[in-house]
C-alpha cells in the first residue's frame, strides 16, 4: 500500500489533546484529508460533477478554469470532514478570498465573507472557542466572479497564523458522497487512459473538447532502434512484453502462434535494419571493476532505484518490523489525494536484464539523452555526467537473461508472401506494389513486410518511425474515441480476454479494466475546461514525484532505501538524504526558481548525489504555474523585497554569524560550504522562496515541516538572540531577508569555518603564499590573506592584483597532492576583478592607450600558450615585495619603454577595508611618473553607464557620455561602475594629484571602460594614489551609504 504519514503524525502530537473529543472519532476512524465536491449551480444545486479527497481547503481558478476537465468552471465548492484541535482555547480562521465563502467548525460558523472578485482579499473571522479533539467542518465557497480563490488560514494557542496543515484534516467514510466511488473509478480510468496511448488509436473529433483536456503519451522514437536494441531481445520484447517487464505500458500485439511468429521476425528484421545491430567492445574496458562498482553506487545514491527498485528484476520487498501497530489505518488508492484517484501502490518499474537488451556504450549514450529517444518524459534525464553515464550503463548491463538471444530468431516456416496477403489488403496495395514485393528476395521481403505490418499493426500511431527522414504512414482502423462510450466499451483492449493478434493485449487487472470501462462509459463528457490545478496533481502520479519526494504525507523513500543512500552517500552529508517536501511547495516557491528546478536543472542543494529528473520542458513546464493554484494561492515572479539599508544588512550579517543565530553553522553561504548537515544557499534565499512563506517558516519551522533540522529560534515572536533589535522576532527575520537578498557577493558573516583539506589558516597576521592560482592570476601568483577574512592575490606576471575575495584564504591542496600542479582553490567568493590588462600607461597626449590590445600582449605580460616563444621585447618588470612591521606587502613594478628605459616606477599596497554592506580593498599607490607625459591608470569596465557621486555632499555629478572625451572630477568623489547582473564595483578616490580625473572610453559593442587620467607634471615627480574598491552585491543607492572607508567614515 502507498506510504502515508497522517497516522504517524497525529499520534505523534496526541499526547497534546486532552482525553474528551469534540466528536466521538478515533484516530483509526479517520481517512486522509477532506471530502471535496464541485456543485453546478443553476438556481438550485445540481449533482455533483466531482467528487474527490482534498488535503486542505485550497483552491485557485483563473476565468475560464474549473476545478476539473468535466466541469464547466462549477460554481459552488464545498469542502466536508473533520479538523483536530489538539489544544483547547482561541482559535481564528481567515482566508485569501476571491468569492463568497462560509466555514463552519463543530456548531459554529467561524469565517463568513465575500470578495466579489477578480482580486482576492484577506478576509479575517472572529475568535471562537474551540474544544480540544475532532471537530466536523464545512467550507462551502461560491464563484460569484470569473475568478474564485479560497485558501483557509488559521491560529491558536501556541501558534501563529498559516495555511491549515494537512495532518489537521480527516474525513469518516460514511461521510463519501454516493457518487464519491465512481469518481475515484472514473479518474483511475482516465489516468490508464492517458498512460496507456489510447488516444493514438481511438482518435477523437477535432472539436472534442474534452479530448483535447487528454495528455497525449507517445512511445519511444524507433528510428534507431536497432543501434541500442539487439534482435533476439526485440523479438522477446514483442512475443510478450509485461513477460519482461510487468510495469510496461507496452501491450502484447502479436499472437502465439505460427503467423504471430512470422510476424514478429518480419517487424525484428526492419527494426534492427535501423542503425544496427548494437556494436560490442572487443576487449575488456580499463578499470571495468571500478566503473562497476562506482555505476551500482550511482544507481542509489542519483535516485535510479527509487523508480526501478533496488533491485533490477524483482520488485523491492518491505519486511515487517516487530513494532507494526495491528491497528494502523490501510489506505487505498481512493484514501488519497495527490494524484486525483489515480494514486495506487508506488511505480517500480523493473529495467530486468539489459545486458541482453543492449550495449554499455548504447545504454550510456541514451542516459545522457534520454528525452531525445522518449519524448514523453516517463524516463527523465538525470543530468549524468559521459563518465557517470558510462558507470551506470556498465551496471545495468551486467545482468543477463540466458532465455534471450542476441542474434535475430531463425527464419520462420511460414514464408513472407504467406503472411503478405493481409497486410496489403489493409494498406489497400496496388497490383503494382503487390508484384514489386513478389520481385524481392526473401531477405528483403521479410524487411519489407516488417516495415508495413509497423503501420498495419498500429505501432506506429504511438511510435515514431523516420528512416531517412520520411516518416513511416499511419493506419487509423480502430473505432473512433465518441464510437467507445457505448456498452460495446468492455470488449476490445478492455474485455476479459482479448485475443492477441487482432487487439492490443494490456497487462490490465479487473480492477484496471473496471475503471477504464467507467471513464468511457461517462467520463468522455463534460465541458473540457482547463484545470491546471488537477492537472498539477495528477503529474505527481504520471511523472512518479511521490517515489522520491514527500507531498501531503504520502510518498518518499521507504526506509530501506533510505539506508542505502545514506550508507552510500558522503558522511558530512549522509544525515539528511532526502529530497525537499513538496508540501506547500506552491506557497513556497518563487515561479522562475520552481522552473528553473523542473526545466533547467536548478539545485538548492547541488552537493546531494540525488538529482532533480528532467521531465521536458513539454512534459512538465506548466506545473510551477498550476501547483500554486492547487495550493489555494497564485503564481509569483516577483522577488520579495523589504526596505534596504545599511543597518538592517549589517544586522543580518550579524545574525547570520557565529556569534548570532549562527546559520552558518548548517547552511551555506554564497558557495561557501556551511559546518554541520548542509542546508541550502541563504543567498539564494530571495531568489527561491516567497517572502511570506520565508517568515512563517522562520517562526514555526516543525509546523512548516515536522522533524525538520531547522531549529526554532522564535518563540511567540521574540528571538532566543537579543543582542539585535532587542530580540524583536519580526525585525530580525526581516533583516536577514534584507542580507540574504544581496545575493552571492553578499559581505561574509563573521566565523566561517574553514573546511577540510590543506588549508593555508590566516590569523594575527597576512600570510602570503606564492602559488597557481585560478581564474587569470597566473603561475606567478602571490596570494596575500589578511586577518579578517579579505583576501587578493597578486599576479607577477601582469603587476596587477587579479582579484579579491572574502571569506577563509586558501586551499592547497590541488597544488600539493598527487602529481600537484594543478591551481589553489579559494575559500570564498570574490567580489572584484580587475581587469585583464597591465593596469598602468604613460603616452605622450591625452588619447589613452588600447587596454583591451594590450592585455593579450606578451611584452606587457600576457602568458603564452603552452610550447610557444616569445622573443619581443617586455615592458613590464616585475621588481618584488617588502612587508611592513605588520606583515603587509608593497609590491614594486615597472614600465619600461621600446628603448628599455623606465617610464614608470610604481609601489602598491593593498589593505582591507572594513565589512558593511560589502567587503573592498583599499589600495595606495606611489608612483614615479615623467615629466611632460600622461599617466593612466586602468580602474573598471561597465556594462552600464557609469555615475559618479560627491563624497562631500552625496550628489551626483553629471557625465556627458556621448562628449568627445567625457570626463569628470575624480578626488573626492565615488565612481558607480555597473558589473554582470545587478552588481557594482565602487571606487573611491581618497587621495590623488589635484586634477586627476574619471576618464570614459566607450567600448566596442557596448559598455565603457574607466581610467584615472593623472595631471601632466614639468618636473618628473612622484604621484600618491589612493583608491578604495568595493565590490556592491546590489547596485544600490542605500548599500552605497553604508560603504565605509575607515573609521566609520
Amino acid at each position: 500500500m502507498p506510504r502515508f504519514g497522517f497516522p504517524a503524525f497525529i499520534a505523534a502530537m496526541a499526547f497534546l489533546a486532552p482525553p474528551a473529543a469534540a466528536q466521538n472519532v478515533t484516530r483509526a476512524d479517520l481517512k486522509p484529508g477532506l471530502l471535496f465536491t464541485t456543485y453546478e449551480v443553476s438556481g438550485k444545486r445540481v449533482a455533483a460533477s466531482v467528487a474527490r479527497v482534498e488535503p486542505t481547503v485550497a483552491l485557485t481558478l483563473a476565468a475560464g478554469e474549473a476545478a476539473h476537465p468535466r466541469s464547466a468552471g462549477g460554481n459552488e465548492f464545498v469542502w466536508t470532514g473533520t479538523i483536530n484541535i489538539l489544544q483547547a482555547g482561541k482559535y481564528k480562521f481567515d482566508a485569501n478570498l476571491a468569492g463568497t465563502l462560509s466555514v463552519r467548525v463543530g456548531d459554529q460558523e467561524v469565517l463568513a465573507n465575500s470578495v466579489p472578485g477578480p482580486e482576492a482579499k484577506k478576509i479575517e473571522g472572529k475568535e471562537v472557542q474551540l474544544a480540544a479533539g475532532f471537530q466536523l467542518i464545512t467550507a462551502t465557497l461560491t464563484r460569484t466572479s470569473p475568478v474564485a480563490r479560497v485558501e483557509l488560514i488559521w491560529r491558536g494557542p501556541g501558534f501563529r497564523a498559516e495555511p491549515v496543515p494537512y495532518f489537521f484534516f480527516g474525513h469518516l467514510p460514511k461521510q463519501r458522497p454516493n457518487e464519491f466511488k465512481t469518481d475515484v473509478a472514473r479518474e483511475h480510468g482516465r489516468f490508464l487512459f492517458e498512460e496507456l496511448s489510447c488516444v493514438r488509436c481511438h482518435r477523437p473529433a477535432a472539436d472534442d473538447k474534452m479530448a483535447a483536456t487528454l495528455v497525449d503519451r507517445t512511445g519511444p522514437n524507433l528510428t534507431e532502434v536497432g543501434k541500442r536494441a539487439f534482435p533476439g531481445w526485440l523479438d522477446a520484447w514483442l512475443a510478450d512484453p509485461a513477460k519482461l517487464r510487468p510495469n510496461t505500458v507496452m501491450p502484447k500485439m502479436f499472437a502465439d502462434d505460427a503467423t504471430g511468429a512470422a510476424e514478429r521476425y518480419a517487424v525484428v528484421t526492419y527494426l534492427s535494419s535501423l542503425g544496427g545491430p548494437p556494436v560490442e567492445p572487443r576487449t575488456v574496458p580499463n578499470g571495468l571493476q571500478k566503473s562497476l562498482a562506482d555505476g551500482q553506487k550511482l544507481y542509489i545514491t542519483t535516485g535510479c532505484a527509487a523508480c526501478h527498485g533496488d533491485k533490477l528484476t524483482q520488485p523491492p520487498t518491505k519486511k515487517k518490523k516487530d513494532d507494526d501497530e495491528d491497528d494502523k489505518p490501510v489506505f487505498q488508492p481512493e484514501d488519497l489525494f495527490n494524484s486525483a484517484g489515480t494514486a495506487g501502490p508506488q511505480g517500480f518499474y523493473l529495467l530486468g536484464s539489459l545486458g541482453s537488451k543492449t550495449t554499455a556504450e548504447a545504454l550510456a549514450k541514451y542516459l545522457q539523452n534520454p528525452l531525445a529517444t522518449n519524448p514523453h518524459g516517463r524516463m527523465p534525464n538525470m543530468t549524468l555526467s559521459g563518465q557517470e553515464a558510462q558507470d551506470l550503463a556498465r551496471f545495468l548491463t551486467r545482468q543477463k537473461d540466458e532465455k534471450v538471444a542476441k542474434g535475430l530468431p531463425a527464419e520462420p516456416d511460414l514464408t513472407p508472401t504467406t503472411i503478405a496477403k493481409s497486410v496489403f489488403e489493409a494498406l489497400k496495395a496496388t497490383p503494382a506494389e503487390t508484384a514489386a514485393f513478389a520481385k524481392l528476395k526473401p531477405a528483403d521481403q521479410w524487411k519489407d513486410l516488417g516495415k508495413k505490418l509497423l503501420t498495419t499493426k498500429g505501432c506506429v500511431n504511438c511510435h515514431a518511425v523516420e528512416p531517412g527522414g520520411k516518416a513511416l504512414p499511419v493506419l487509423t482502423s480502430a473505432p473512433a474515441l465518441a464510437k467507445l462510450a457505448q456498452p460495446k466499451a468492455a470488449g476490445g483492449c478492455v474485455a476479459a480476454a482479448p485475443e492477441a493478434g487482432k487487439v492490443p493485449v494490456y497487462k490490465l487487472d479487473a480492477a484496471q479494466k473496471a475503471a477504464l470501462v467507467q471513464f468511457l462509459t461517462d467520463g468522455l463528457a463534460g465541458a473540457g475546461s482547463p484545470a491546471p490545478a488537477f492537472q498539477a496533481r495528477v503529474a505527481f502520479k504520471r511523472f512518479n514525484c511521490l517515489n522520491c519526494h514527500k507531498r501531503d504525507g504520502e510518498g518518499g523513500f521507504d526506509e530501506a532505501l533510505s539506508n542505502q543512500m545514506k550508507a552510500l552517500e558522503k558522511a558530512e552529508n549522509a544525515d539528511d538524504v532526502s529530497p525537499p517536501r513538496l508540501t506547500g511547495a506552491g506557497h513556497k516557491l518563487r515561479t522562475p526558481w520552481f522552473k528553473d528546478v523542473l526545466i533547467h536543472a536548478g539545485r538548492a542543494r547541488p552537493w546531494m548525489s540525488l538529482r532533480m529528473p528532467q521531465y521536458g520542458d513539454a512534459n512538465v513546464a506548466f506545473i510551477p504555474e498550476a501547483m500554486p493554484k492547487l495550493e489555494g494561492t497564485t503564481p509569483d515572479d516577483v522577488v520579495g523585497k523589504s526596505e534596504l539599508t545599511a543597518a538592517k544588512v549589517e544586522a543580518g550579517r550579524t545574525l547570520a554569524g557565529k556569534n548570532g543565530l549562527g546559520c552558518i553553522a548548517c547552511h551555506d553561504i554564497s558557495g561557501i560550504t556551511g559546518g554541520g548537515t548542509r542546508g541550502p544557499d541563504l543567498a539564494l534565499t530571495n531568489q527561491r522562496v516567497r517572502y511570506d512563506w520565508y517568515v512563517r517558516w522562520m517562526h514555526q519551522p516543525q509546523r512548516s515541516a515536522p522533524g525538520t533540522r531547522m531549529p526554532q529560534n522564535f518563540i511567540d515572536g521574540k528571538a532566543l538572540f537579543t543582542a539585535v533589535y532587542n530580540g524583536d522576532g519580526d525585525a530580525q527575520i526581516d533583516a536577514l531577508w534584507t542580507y540574504f537578498s544581496l545575493g552571492q557577493g553578499l559581505p561574509l558573516p563573521s566565523g566561517m569555518e574553514p573546511p577540510k583539506g590543506l588549508v593555508i589558516a590566516v590569523k594575527d597576521r597576512p600570510e602570503l603564499l606564492r602559488t597557481f592560482m585560478p581564474d587569470g592570476a597566473g603561475e606567478k601568483a602571490i596570494a596575500v590573506g589578511f586577518p579578517g577574512g579579505t583576501n587578493a592575490v597578486f599576479d607577477a606576471a601582469t603587476c596587477r592584483f587579479s582579484y579579491a575575495w572574502s571569506g577563509n584564504f586558501l586551499d592547497a591542496s590541488p597544488v600539493w597532492n598527487n602529481r600537484g600542479g594543478a591551481p589553489a582553490k579559494l575559500l570564498g567568493p570574490k567580489f572584484w576583478t580587475a581587469p585583464s590588462a597591465f593596469p598602468w600607461a604613460v603616452t605622450d597626449s591625452r588619447t589613452p592607450p588600447d587596454f583591451a590590445k594590450r592585455a593579450t600582449d606578451p611584452a606587457y605580460g600576457h602568458p603564452l600558450p603552452n610550447d610557444e616563444f616569445y622573443g619581443g621585447p617586455r615592458f613590464v618588470h616585475f621588481a618584488g615585495y617588502t612587508l611592513d612591521a605588520a606583515g603587509v606587502p608593497t609590491f614594486r613594478y615597472e614600465l619600461t619603454g621600446p628603448d628599455d628605459k623606465t617610464q614608470l616606477a610604481v609601489r602598491e599596497r593593498a589593505e582591507p577595508l572594513p565589512v558593511t554592506v560589502a567587503s573592498g580593498l583599499s589600495r595606495k599607490f606611489t608612483a614615479d611618473v615623467p615629466a611632460g607625459k600622461t599617466t593612466w591608470l586602468l580602474v573598471g569596465t561597465a556594462t552600464k553607464d557609469p555615475r559618479v557621486y560627491s563624497t562631500t555632499t552625496g550628489e551626483k555629478t553629471p557625465i556627458d557620455l556621448k562628449a568627445v572625451d567625457p570626463e569628470a572630477p575624480a578626488v573626492g568623489t565615488r565612481l558607480v561602475v555597473p558589473t554582470d547582473g545587478d552588481r557594482a564595483t565602487v571606487f573611491e578616490l581618497t587621495a590623488a594629484p589635484e586634477g586627476t580625473v574619471w576618464r570614459f572610453v566607450p567600448k566596442t559593442g557596448g559598455g565603457t571602460t574607466v581610467l584615472l587620467r593623472l595631471p601632466e607634471v614639468a618636473a618628473a615627480g612622484r604621484a600618491e594614489v589612493s583608491l578604495s574598491t568595493w565590490g556592491l552585491p546590489r547596485d544600490d543607492e542605500e548599500l552605497l551609504k553604508g560603504l565605509k572607508v575607515s573609521g566609520g567614515k
